[in-house]
């Protein structure tokens, strides 16, 4: 099966049912099931690197469901999706075309008074970069390739890259010529 480096231009919405559905830009929207296994595993390395605290929130809360993987990964993405992007609206992209999170209002009887609020609704964004991010940050300053790095840092290039979009969704920049210009803002070494 292969992995999804990114996603981009979709939009998710909660049904009255509780089913989450998707629509990428351009396609018919598709509820979203324990087989969507890439889209699944993309959003909960998503969820893990850059939201650490609603991960770890998700994780304890559906840990009862540890016995049968695909179901327990699901139901954690489901909830972080419903809790965050539950809203249709087709000119506001839930994951933009840079692939960042677009966190919206989702209208929950619990607003206000849920103690989720703040870790898995609307979560705090991880700008702490990783010691590796750093690495991959520092290399592509330094005008490394994708395979450059990998070789340098002993892991693969998809590795690399899910590095790389880690760092531009911390330090909210767009592509490789602004994370370049922070690391020389920010005189990093």
């Amino acid at each position: 099966m292969a992995l999804i480096e990114r996603i981009s231009n979709i939009e998710f919405y909660n049904t009255p049912e509780g089913d989450v559905m998707m629509k990428e830009l351009g396609f018919p929207a598709v509820v979203l099931s324990e087989n969507n296994r890439p889209t699944i595993e993309y959003m909960l390395s998503i969820i893990r690197d850059r939201y650490p605290k609603a991960h770890a929130r998700l994780m304890k809360l559906y840990s009862a469901s540890t016995m049968n993987r695909w179901h327990y990964e699901f139901r954690v993405v489901h909830r972080f999706i419903r809790c965050n992007f539950g809203e249709y609206d087709q000119y506001n992209l839930d994951i933009n075309k840079d692939g960042q999170f677009v966190f919206e209002e989702v209208k929950c009887p619990l607003r206000g008074e849920c103690e989720h609020e703040g870790v898995i609704c609307r979560p705090e964004l991880d700008t702490q970069l990783t010691d590796r991010e750093m690495d991959v940050l520092r290399l592509v300053a330094s005008n490394y390739q994708t395979d450059e790095i990998a070789e340098e840092l002993h892991i693969s290039p998809y590795t690399v890259n899910r590095h790389r979009e880690n760092i531009k969704a911390k330090i909210k920049v767009h592509n490789v010529g602004e994370m370049i210009s922070y690391w020389h803002r920010n005189q990093m070494k």
